[in-house]
Protein backbone atom coordinates (compact mmCIF):
# COMPACT_ATOMS: atom_id res chain seq x y z
CA UNK A 1 0.00 0.00 0.00
CA UNK A 2 2.50 2.64 1.00
CA UNK A 3 4.31 1.51 -2.09
CA UNK A 4 1.06 2.08 -3.79
CA UNK A 5 0.63 5.54 -2.86
CA UNK A 6 4.56 6.47 -3.80
CA UNK A 7 3.72 5.56 -7.03
CA UNK A 8 0.94 7.89 -7.23
CA UNK A 9 2.21 10.57 -5.50
CA UNK A 10 5.37 10.28 -8.06
CA UNK A 11 2.63 10.65 -11.43
CA UNK A 12 0.89 13.71 -9.81
CA UNK A 13 4.28 15.28 -9.35
CA UNK A 14 5.23 14.40 -12.61
CA UNK A 15 1.78 15.84 -14.20
CA UNK A 16 1.80 18.88 -12.29
CA UNK A 17 5.99 19.58 -13.32
CA UNK A 18 5.03 19.08 -17.17
CA UNK A 19 1.87 21.30 -16.76
CA UNK A 20 4.39 23.87 -15.10
CA UNK A 21 6.73 23.34 -17.95
CA UNK A 22 3.77 24.33 -20.78
CA UNK A 23 2.89 27.32 -18.95
CA UNK A 24 6.33 28.84 -20.18
CA UNK A 25 6.81 27.60 -23.35
CA UNK A 26 4.72 27.58 -26.67
CA UNK A 27 3.36 25.11 -28.74
CA UNK A 28 5.56 23.80 -31.31
CA UNK A 29 5.73 19.69 -33.29
CA UNK A 30 7.09 17.54 -30.79
CA UNK A 31 11.02 16.33 -31.96
CA UNK A 32 12.04 13.25 -32.55
CA UNK A 33 14.78 12.11 -29.74
CA UNK A 34 14.71 11.38 -26.10
CA UNK A 35 11.04 11.08 -24.06
CA UNK A 36 10.28 10.62 -20.77
CA UNK A 37 6.57 9.39 -20.34
CA UNK A 38 4.20 8.91 -17.47
CA UNK A 39 0.66 7.14 -17.24
CA UNK A 40 -1.57 6.99 -14.93
CA UNK A 41 -5.15 5.25 -15.37
CA UNK A 42 -7.95 2.53 -14.39
CA UNK A 43 -6.81 -1.39 -15.29
CA UNK A 44 -10.15 -3.60 -15.79
CA UNK A 45 -10.07 -7.80 -15.88
CA UNK A 46 -12.32 -10.03 -17.09
CA UNK A 47 -12.82 -13.09 -14.35
CA UNK A 48 -10.93 -15.82 -13.79
CA UNK A 49 -11.02 -20.19 -13.25
CA UNK A 50 -8.85 -20.60 -10.77
CA UNK A 51 -7.60 -24.41 -10.90
CA UNK A 52 -6.46 -25.73 -7.65
CA UNK A 53 -4.57 -29.16 -6.53
CA UNK A 54 -2.76 -30.08 -3.62
CA UNK A 55 -0.97 -33.32 -2.33
CA UNK A 56 -3.03 -33.65 0.90
CA UNK A 57 -4.09 -37.33 2.57
CA UNK A 58 -7.40 -38.46 3.21
CA UNK A 59 -8.53 -37.65 6.91
CA UNK A 60 -8.28 -41.70 7.36
CA UNK A 61 -4.71 -41.27 6.90
CA UNK A 62 -4.10 -38.39 8.61
CA UNK A 63 -2.15 -39.42 11.98
CA UNK A 64 -2.71 -36.26 13.47
CA UNK A 65 -6.23 -35.73 12.84
CA UNK A 66 -6.62 -39.96 13.30
CA UNK A 67 -4.32 -40.61 15.57
CA UNK A 68 -3.30 -44.45 15.77
CA UNK A 69 -5.30 -44.84 12.59
CA UNK A 70 -7.45 -47.84 14.26
CA UNK A 71 -10.15 -47.77 12.06
CA UNK A 72 -7.63 -47.54 8.48
CA UNK A 73 -6.16 -50.40 6.63
CA UNK A 74 -2.85 -51.07 6.08
CA UNK A 75 -3.57 -51.03 2.24
CA UNK A 76 -5.65 -48.21 2.03
CA UNK A 77 -2.73 -45.67 3.97
CA UNK A 78 0.17 -47.76 1.85
CA UNK A 79 1.16 -45.38 -0.70
CA UNK A 80 1.42 -42.13 -1.81
CA UNK A 81 -2.44 -40.68 -2.59
CA UNK A 82 -3.16 -39.21 -6.13
CA UNK A 83 -3.01 -35.24 -6.17
CA UNK A 84 -6.55 -34.04 -5.20
CA UNK A 85 -8.38 -30.96 -7.58
CA UNK A 86 -10.69 -28.14 -7.33
CA UNK A 87 -11.52 -25.27 -8.84
CA UNK A 88 -13.30 -21.59 -8.34
CA UNK A 89 -14.89 -19.13 -10.62
CA UNK A 90 -13.95 -15.28 -9.73
CA UNK A 91 -15.57 -12.43 -11.07
CA UNK A 92 -14.01 -9.68 -13.16
CA UNK A 93 -12.14 -6.88 -11.44
CA UNK A 94 -10.70 -3.20 -11.82
CA UNK A 95 -8.26 -1.14 -10.41
CA UNK A 96 -5.44 1.18 -11.13
CA UNK A 97 -2.28 1.22 -13.53
CA UNK A 98 0.72 3.35 -13.12
CA UNK A 99 3.53 4.01 -15.92
CA UNK A 100 6.91 5.50 -16.16
CA UNK A 101 8.30 5.03 -19.15
CA UNK A 102 11.71 6.02 -21.94
CA UNK A 103 11.67 6.08 -24.98
CA UNK A 104 13.69 7.48 -27.99
CA UNK A 105 12.26 8.27 -31.65
CA UNK A 106 13.26 8.90 -35.06
CA UNK A 107 11.42 9.24 -38.04
CA UNK A 108 8.05 7.73 -37.34
CA UNK A 109 9.04 5.23 -35.13
CA UNK A 110 9.64 4.40 -31.57
CA UNK A 111 11.40 2.44 -29.44
CA UNK A 112 10.31 2.18 -25.17
CA UNK A 113 11.42 0.97 -22.30
CA UNK A 114 8.02 0.53 -19.68
CA UNK A 115 7.59 -0.11 -16.09
CA UNK A 116 3.97 -1.12 -15.78
CA UNK A 117 2.67 -0.89 -11.72
CA UNK A 118 -0.70 -2.54 -11.47
CA UNK A 119 -3.28 -3.40 -8.79
CA UNK A 120 -6.76 -5.26 -9.14
CA UNK A 121 -9.32 -6.29 -6.77
CA UNK A 122 -11.71 -9.02 -8.66
CA UNK A 123 -15.48 -9.76 -7.21
CA UNK A 124 -17.17 -12.54 -6.24
CA UNK A 125 -17.11 -15.72 -8.32
CA UNK A 126 -19.78 -15.94 -10.82
CA UNK A 127 -21.04 -19.26 -8.67
CA UNK A 128 -19.84 -21.85 -6.05
CA UNK A 129 -16.32 -23.18 -6.21
CA UNK A 130 -16.87 -26.69 -8.31
CA UNK A 131 -15.16 -29.95 -6.77
CA UNK A 132 -13.50 -31.80 -9.89
CA UNK A 133 -11.87 -34.83 -9.31
CA UNK A 134 -13.44 -38.28 -7.73
CA UNK A 135 -11.23 -38.12 -4.26
CA UNK A 136 -12.12 -34.64 -3.49
CA UNK A 137 -16.04 -35.77 -4.38
CA UNK A 138 -16.02 -38.28 -1.67
CA UNK A 139 -14.42 -36.42 0.95
CA UNK A 140 -17.16 -34.09 -0.16
CA UNK A 141 -19.72 -36.95 0.93
CA UNK A 142 -18.27 -37.92 3.52
CA UNK A 143 -17.50 -34.93 5.83
CA UNK A 144 -16.88 -31.83 4.06
CA UNK A 145 -20.17 -29.56 4.31
CA UNK A 146 -18.82 -25.75 2.49
CA UNK A 147 -15.95 -25.60 -0.15
CA UNK A 148 -15.19 -21.89 -0.83
CA UNK A 149 -12.54 -19.41 -2.27
CA UNK A 150 -11.35 -17.63 -4.71
CA UNK A 151 -9.11 -14.24 -5.31
CA UNK A 152 -9.09 -10.70 -3.33
CA UNK A 153 -6.45 -8.75 -4.88
CA UNK A 154 -4.15 -9.10 -7.82
CA UNK A 155 -0.79 -6.98 -7.87
CA UNK A 156 2.02 -6.89 -10.51
CA UNK A 157 5.22 -4.95 -11.44
CA UNK A 158 6.10 -5.18 -15.10
CA UNK A 159 8.55 -4.30 -17.59
CA UNK A 160 8.26 -4.19 -21.58
CA UNK A 161 9.84 -3.75 -24.55
CA UNK A 162 7.65 -1.65 -27.06
CA UNK A 163 7.99 -0.49 -30.09
CA UNK A 164 5.82 2.24 -31.59
CA UNK A 165 4.69 3.66 -35.26
CA UNK A 166 3.73 7.56 -35.05
CA UNK A 167 1.04 8.08 -37.89
CA UNK A 168 2.18 11.42 -38.68
CA UNK A 169 -0.13 14.58 -39.40
CA UNK A 170 -0.56 18.27 -40.19
CA UNK A 171 -2.09 18.79 -36.83
CA UNK A 172 -0.61 19.03 -33.22
CA UNK A 173 -1.91 14.96 -33.13
CA UNK A 174 -0.10 12.30 -33.20
CA UNK A 175 -1.79 8.61 -33.19
CA UNK A 176 0.10 5.64 -32.75
CA UNK A 177 -0.05 1.68 -32.34
CA UNK A 178 2.44 0.04 -30.43
CA UNK A 179 3.27 -4.07 -29.47
CA UNK A 180 5.49 -5.42 -26.75
CA UNK A 181 6.84 -7.70 -24.87
CA UNK A 182 7.68 -8.45 -21.09
CA UNK A 183 7.85 -9.75 -17.75
CA UNK A 184 5.60 -9.22 -14.99
CA UNK A 185 6.56 -10.03 -11.16
CA UNK A 186 2.83 -10.95 -9.97
CA UNK A 187 0.91 -11.83 -7.06
CA UNK A 188 -2.41 -12.59 -6.14
CA UNK A 189 -4.26 -12.79 -2.53
CA UNK A 190 -6.07 -16.22 -2.99
CA UNK A 191 -8.13 -17.64 0.12
CA UNK A 192 -9.68 -21.29 0.15
CA UNK A 193 -11.83 -23.25 2.86
CA UNK A 194 -12.96 -26.71 3.31
CA UNK A 195 -15.36 -26.63 6.39
CA UNK A 196 -16.27 -29.90 7.72
CA UNK A 197 -20.12 -30.63 9.47
CA UNK A 198 -20.64 -29.67 12.57
CA UNK A 199 -22.91 -32.68 13.25
CA UNK A 200 -20.45 -35.56 14.06
CA UNK A 201 -23.37 -37.79 13.03
CA UNK A 202 -23.59 -36.51 9.52
CA UNK A 203 -20.08 -37.58 9.03
CA UNK A 204 -19.51 -41.07 7.88
CA UNK A 205 -15.45 -41.14 7.53
CA UNK A 206 -15.34 -43.37 10.41
CA UNK A 207 -17.50 -45.47 12.21
CA UNK A 208 -16.21 -44.59 15.47
CA UNK A 209 -17.99 -41.55 17.51
CA UNK A 210 -15.18 -40.30 18.82
CA UNK A 211 -13.18 -40.16 16.06
CA UNK A 212 -16.25 -38.17 14.46
CA UNK A 213 -16.67 -35.80 17.20
CA UNK A 214 -12.74 -35.34 16.45
CA UNK A 215 -13.18 -33.81 13.28
CA UNK A 216 -16.41 -31.95 13.30
CA UNK A 217 -16.52 -28.85 12.44
CA UNK A 218 -12.63 -28.59 11.63
CA UNK A 219 -11.78 -26.04 8.88
CA UNK A 220 -8.82 -26.45 5.97
CA UNK A 221 -7.81 -22.58 5.37
CA UNK A 222 -5.56 -21.33 2.52
CA UNK A 223 -4.79 -17.45 2.57
CA UNK A 224 -1.94 -16.66 0.94
CA UNK A 225 0.16 -13.93 -1.53
CA UNK A 226 1.03 -16.46 -4.06
CA UNK A 227 3.90 -14.55 -6.32
CA UNK A 228 4.79 -16.11 -9.96
CA UNK A 229 6.67 -14.14 -12.65
CA UNK A 230 4.88 -14.19 -16.19
CA UNK A 231 5.73 -13.72 -20.04
CA UNK A 232 3.32 -11.30 -21.53
CA UNK A 233 2.59 -9.23 -24.43
CA UNK A 234 0.61 -6.13 -25.07
CA UNK A 235 -0.76 -3.96 -28.32
CA UNK A 236 -1.56 -0.36 -27.58
CA UNK A 237 -3.19 2.51 -29.02
CA UNK A 238 -3.00 6.00 -28.36
CA UNK A 239 -2.81 9.50 -29.60
CA UNK A 240 -0.73 12.62 -28.07
CA UNK A 241 -1.40 16.24 -28.99
CA UNK A 242 1.77 18.38 -28.48
CA UNK A 243 1.12 21.26 -26.28
CA UNK A 244 5.00 22.92 -26.72
CA UNK A 245 8.05 21.95 -28.23
CA UNK A 246 8.73 19.54 -24.90
CA UNK A 247 5.79 18.97 -23.73
CA UNK A 248 2.59 16.64 -24.76
CA UNK A 249 -0.56 15.10 -23.25
CA UNK A 250 -2.78 12.30 -24.49
CA UNK A 251 -4.76 9.18 -24.22
CA UNK A 252 -3.42 5.78 -24.09
CA UNK A 253 -5.34 2.34 -23.75
CA UNK A 254 -3.50 -1.07 -24.03
CA UNK A 255 -4.82 -4.63 -23.72
CA UNK A 256 -2.00 -7.20 -22.12
CA UNK A 257 -2.16 -10.93 -21.95
CA UNK A 258 -0.21 -12.79 -19.39
CA UNK A 259 0.93 -16.59 -19.32
CA UNK A 260 0.11 -18.99 -16.91
CA UNK A 261 -0.34 -18.14 -13.13
CA UNK A 262 0.72 -21.81 -10.91
CA UNK A 263 2.34 -21.18 -7.34
CA UNK A 264 1.63 -22.17 -4.13
CA UNK A 265 2.14 -22.82 -0.23
CA UNK A 266 1.28 -24.42 2.98
CA UNK A 267 -2.31 -24.61 4.03
CA UNK A 268 -2.73 -21.62 7.14
CA UNK A 269 -4.36 -24.79 8.68
CA UNK A 270 -5.36 -28.07 7.92
CA UNK A 271 -8.21 -29.76 9.85
CA UNK A 272 -7.62 -27.35 12.33
CA UNK A 273 -4.01 -28.47 12.78
CA UNK A 274 -0.61 -27.74 11.19
CA UNK A 275 -0.21 -28.06 7.51
CA UNK A 276 1.02 -31.55 7.48
CA UNK A 277 -0.81 -35.57 8.11
CA UNK A 278 2.06 -36.76 10.53
CA UNK A 279 4.29 -38.33 7.70
CA UNK A 280 7.26 -35.82 7.48
CA UNK A 281 6.48 -33.44 5.18
CA UNK A 282 4.19 -30.50 4.48
CA UNK A 283 0.79 -31.01 2.76
CA UNK A 284 1.15 -27.74 -0.02
CA UNK A 285 -1.78 -26.47 -2.19
CA UNK A 286 -1.16 -24.87 -5.94
CA UNK A 287 -3.29 -22.49 -7.26
CA UNK A 288 -2.68 -21.56 -11.76
CA UNK A 289 -4.62 -20.07 -13.71
CA UNK A 290 -4.22 -19.14 -17.62
CA UNK A 291 -6.79 -16.32 -18.53
CA UNK A 292 -4.71 -13.29 -16.97
CA UNK A 293 -5.30 -10.39 -19.16
CA UNK A 294 -5.25 -6.59 -18.68
CA UNK A 295 -7.46 -4.01 -20.72
CA UNK A 296 -6.50 -0.74 -19.90
CA UNK A 297 -6.91 3.33 -19.97
CA UNK A 298 -4.34 5.82 -19.26
CA UNK A 299 -3.48 9.87 -18.96
CA UNK A 300 -0.13 10.31 -20.36
CA UNK A 301 2.56 13.28 -20.16
CA UNK A 302 5.33 13.39 -22.45
CA UNK A 303 8.49 15.41 -21.98
CA UNK A 304 11.01 15.25 -24.98
CA UNK A 305 14.91 15.83 -23.96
Amino acid sequence: MKYRVAIMKYNIAAIALCLAMVSITGRAAAQDGWYLRTNLGVAVAPGLTLDARDNDWSTRCDKISNPGLGETSADECASVPPITAWSHEVGGGNGVQSVLALGYGWSGLRVEGEYIYRTTTYGQGAGESQVIDEITQQKQRQEIETIDGGLEDLLAHGVFANVYYDFQTSTAWTPYFGVGVGLASTSLDYYGRFKRNDDPDAISTFEDPLRKARIAGTTTIGRHKLNDTLTAYQAVLGADYALSEKVGIGLKVRWAKFSEFDAGDRWTQLRSHESSVGRGFDVIYYVSTDKIMLFGASLNMTYNF
